[in-house]
């Protein structure tokens, strides 16, 4: 039992801002629903998670993960967040587990969470740490419904000073590590997703970290095998040093992916 409300079900996972389980709640208004609870403590880490809540608190799309409601514990220094429960997992598990998807499911996951990051940057915002442990999927029917998670990173276009490089190597855009960061720099990390998604690997992916680091940066990578034309095409736009030479928003992505 967490706060005498949520009883914990299982333990979902644990990451960089905390650690989640799967609840069912048993009173106030969602009782009976089951959800997950993410817990965190830290004084580092609740300043990423409050972010996280009062950015979310403003979002409400299909394709971005919900947040429900929160608690925070001044004396404790604990914050509790509930979120939707997203009962397929994250997105490098599902690959993990399940193999490397063909490129018309790819291409499903790229458009899912396109139309969640259009939503972002629409109003303003970049996500900052686009990555298959950020895209959750919900089992819906007979399909799942991938969603974009995770704003502890989150930025106002226009609103930054010096850059603090956060993020998770193999999928930071080059620019940003000489302290830029664009809306297509999400749309890199994006690029680099769907790599995942095809071949179930980092498109800069090292045995050693430091050259990993260097490929990241330098944008070193080949281009996956078996993979289409119009695949090939998208990836090597997505993942341009250049920032200007990629889509320059989650829009016009979506919109060449609608004419593919």
């Amino acid at each position: 039992m967490l706060l005498d409300t949520y009883q914990v079900l299982s333990f979902l996972g644990s990451g960089t801002f905390g650690k989640v389980y799967k609840v069912k709640v048993l009173k106030g208004r969602y009782a009976g629903s089951v959800l997950a609870l993410k817990v965190a403590k830290g004084e580092e880490t609740l300043q990423y998670l409050k972010k996280e809540v009062q950015t979310l608190l403003l979002f409400n799309h299909p394709h971005i993960v919900s947040l429900i409601s929160y608690i925070y514990i001044k004396e404790r220094g604990e914050l509790y967040i509930l979120y939707e429960l997203m009962d397929a997992g994250d997105l490098r598990a599902y690959i993990l587990e399940m193999g490397p998807m063909e490129e018309k499911d790819a291409l499903r996951v790229l458009q899912h969470v396109a139309s969640g990051l259009d939503y972002l940057h629409r109003r303003g915002y970049i996500h900052g740490d686009v990555k298959p442990e950020n895209i959750f999927g919900k089992r819906v029917l007979k399909s799942l419904v991938w969603k974009l998670g995770d704003f502890g990173l989150v930025k106002i276009r226009g609103s930054y000073g010096i850059l603090d490089i956060k993020g998770t190597v193999g999928y930071i855009a080059p620019e940003v590590f000489r302290g830029e960061i664009h809306r297509s720099s999400d749309v890199f990390s994006l690029g680099c997703v769907l790599y995942f998604t095809l071949t179930g690997r980092d498109p800069f992916d090292d045995e050693d970290r430091k050259e990993k680091l260097r490929k990241n940066k330098e944008v070193i990578y080949r281009i996956p095998e078996g993979v289409s034309d119009k695949v090939k095409e998208l990836l090597t736009r997505m993942l341009d040093a250049d920032h200007t030479k990629r889509f320059r928003t989650a829009s016009e992505l979506l919109a060449y992916l609608y004419r593919i």
